[in-house]
């Protein structure tokens, strides 16, 4: 006769073996708390095969600023990895295009603890559809764009990330309000080396999404020596020449450098500014950033919000109170990004754009900064600066829905909108 062990410690309920997989035996919570240590590691795991689902990340779509608490943009400035991904910089960027786009931030949650952010927004197109890409995207040309998390969470929560886009994209559809329609994914401004983005691709190809990636254009960084001696010794024997001649106009006082320290100084000096990027530009036969509306809009309430985080760096360069030559970056401790510059062609013959270049390569050294950021573009005469190529990644994903698919064709192939039609593949019909 068998004994009941219905009652023993450690027992199994033999009724619920059915549902739980064939190795798995129920044991009481005082049998659970003395497997303690690395020994009884294996057999914990075959006590409860399934994750904590409290300890899985939630994803939250933000798709108003408003729901973006002030303790939620100093968790977003914490995990930010420089300024460029800073609100100061992407919150004055959607203010200034907002009219252009969706918000579509994601908020990554373990618990009751933010551990990441996706800064993302949504852009309707006639080729790709709802498009996702960064905040800063389009003419702002913002680099080292990235999710925003720490490295202990970047694998989970890029799978975190890629199962809500693979949500979010499945052509049976559903009513979560949690979920973004969405055609296609953009991402560019990536470093190839960010090991959160390189996850969250294989993240994304592990949930079959359509994952194309392509060589995107690279910014150009000098690493800095600790001495301007140091530096100078890096160029060659005419680029010596070339440094000493240029900064000589400011160290003998012929061009004065004043570097903008307070909000009034901003005011006094942005339409200044605005007109030596705007005459450069146009003596060259091209347009001017601000010659679109909404990129003054937005970069003078960047420098605003980031003069007052202490990481705005912008210099004015004047001859006799004659402003020739504009010189706008953004720093950090480590680093000093130049983002834009303008100079008078009337005084081109002092060469004042190239003194304000030395001089802030010069003031980068001398306050300690490791890296000199000349950002996107692979013009030529930033190799005969001594700077290095940091290779970029352009990051695409098509959505599973069907009618995301057919645009992707149409636009591999050039296929024209009237030839579409013809065609009868329903472009242009109600999607599904």
């Amino acid at each position: 006769m068998a004994a009941d062990t219905s009652g023993a410690t450690g027992g199994c309920d033999s009724s619920s073996l059915g549902k739980l997989p064939p190795h798995v035996c129920l044991v009481d919570a005082s049998t659970q708390s003395s497997l303690r240590g690395p020994i009884h590691a294996r057999f914990r795991k075959q006590l409860n095969p399934w994750p904590e689902r409290s300890m899985i990340p939630s994803v939250e779509l933000i798709t108003n600023v408003e729901q973006l608490s002030a303790d939620d943009l100093n968790r977003w400035n914490e995990l930010a990895r420089n300024p460029l991904q800073r609100w100061e910089w992407l919150g004055s960027w959607w203010r200034a295009y907002q009219g252009d786009y969706r918000l579509c931030v994601l908020k990554i949650k373990r618990q009751d603890e933010i551990i990441a952010f996706a800064p993302w927004c949504l852009e309707s197109r006639v080729g790709t559809g709802k498009t996702i890409q960064f905040l800063g995207s389009g003419k702002a040309c913002t680099d080292h764009l990235s999710l925003l998390v720490a490295d202990g969470d970047i694998d989970d929560v890029c799978s975190a990330v890629a199962r809500w886009l693979a949500h979010s994209a499945d052509p049976t559809g559903n009513t979560d309000e949690q979920r973004l329609l969405w055609d296609s994914i953009e991402l560019i401004g990536v470093d190839r080396s960010d090991r959160t983005m390189n996850t969250l691709v294989e993240s994304m190809q592990r949930e079959k999404l359509d994952v194309e990636l392509a060589d995107g254009l690279g910014c150009y960084a000098i690493d800095l020596p600790a001495t301007w001696d140091e530096y100078v010794r890096m160029r060659s024997k005419s680029g010596r020449r070339e440094v000493r001649q240029s900064l000589k106009n400011i160290d003998t006082g012929t061009i004065r450098v004043d570097r903008v320290q307070d909000q009034q100084q901003l005011d006094a000096v942005w339409d200044q500014f605005v007109t030596l990027h705007q005459r450069r530009r146009h003596a060259s036969g091209t347009t001017g950033c601000f010659d679109h509306p909404p990129f003054d809009v937005f970069l003078r309430d960047a420098a605003s919000k980031l003069l007052d985080a202490g990481l705005l760096e912008l210099i004015i360069a004047t001859v006799d109170g004659v402003p020739v030559a504009a010189h706008f970056a953004i720093a950090d401790n480590d680093r000093w990004y130049f983002y834009q510059s303008g100079m008078d062609p009337d005084a081109e013959a002092l060469r004042p754009g190239l003194s304000m270049f030395c001089h802030a390569i010069r003031e980068s050294i001398q306050t300690g900064r490791t890296t000199f950021d000349m950002m996107r573009g692979d013009e030529p005469y930033k190799l005969r600066w001594r700077a290095e190529l940091i290779p970029a990644r352009e990051i695409r994903v098509c959505s599973p829905r069907r009618s995301a698919q057919l645009r992707q064709q149409v636009v591999k192939v050039g296929v024209t909108f009237k030839n579409l039609v013809k065609s009868g593949l329903g472009i242009g019909q109600p999607q599904s």
